[in-house]
């Protein structure tokens, strides 16, 4: 039995269908890439390993595209995705960046954050910057939060007040005054999508 490669022998419509699939993954890749890179980097504050994670993220929902493509909540499922990768990598290679770089953006290098915010961001706990990045940089509601971090909806409300509270006092504190009316919109519109 000779094995052949499918894509060689391919009738017109499959190539269409193919090329289709390619653009709207391309699509989704260039409208997600950056929010799902500043979700990682502000979680595990390392800007290689952050940029590693959302590739291979990335990598495998175009494998897995047919399915990905229907799932409900694409990016925050690669956003899942890169996290996992990224603690995988944290856990062999035991170090997580102390500092932020000193501009944190998208590798594009549009869009930079406030480097006085990424690092109280940064001060967090791990799990409260997952929070704060899935509820905050993606707009997630509590309950995809919930779902991506495999944790209970009223325990992503907890550390998304807590990690509030302290970036509040924190923010306060370094002079930041003028952003606290920031945070608390933030805060209310993070409570209000439930």
């Amino acid at each position: 039995m000779e094995l052949t490669d499918r894509r060689v022998h391919a009738t017109p419509a499959e190539q269409a269908d193919r090329r289709e699939t390619t653009r709207d993954f391309a699509d989704f890749y260039a409208r997600s890439r950056d929010d799902v890179y500043r979700v990682v980097l502000l979680t595990v504050r390392d800007p290689h390993r952050a940029e590693d994670a959302v590739q291979e993220a990335f990598a495998r929902a175009y494998a897995d595209w047919e399915r990905v493509a229907w799932h409900p909540n694409r990016v925050g499922w690669v956003a899942r995705v890169a996290l996992n990768h990224a603690t995988s990598l944290w856990r062999r290679l035991r170090r997580e960046c102390a500092e932020p770089p000193p501009i944190a953006t998208a590798p594009d290098g549009e869009r930079a954050m406030d480097s006085v915010l990424v690092r109280a961001v940064w001060r967090l706990p791990r799990r409260q910057r997952q929070v704060v990045a899935l509820r905050i940089l993606l707009d997630q509601s509590t309950d995809q939060t919930a779902r991506s971090l495999g944790m209970a909806p009223g325990t992503v409300t907890a550390h998304l007040h807590r990690a509030l509270t302290t970036l509040r006092q924190q923010l306060g504190s370094a002079g930041y005054d003028d952003h606290d009316q920031d945070i608390d919109r933030t805060a209310t519109r993070s409570t209000d999508h439930g």
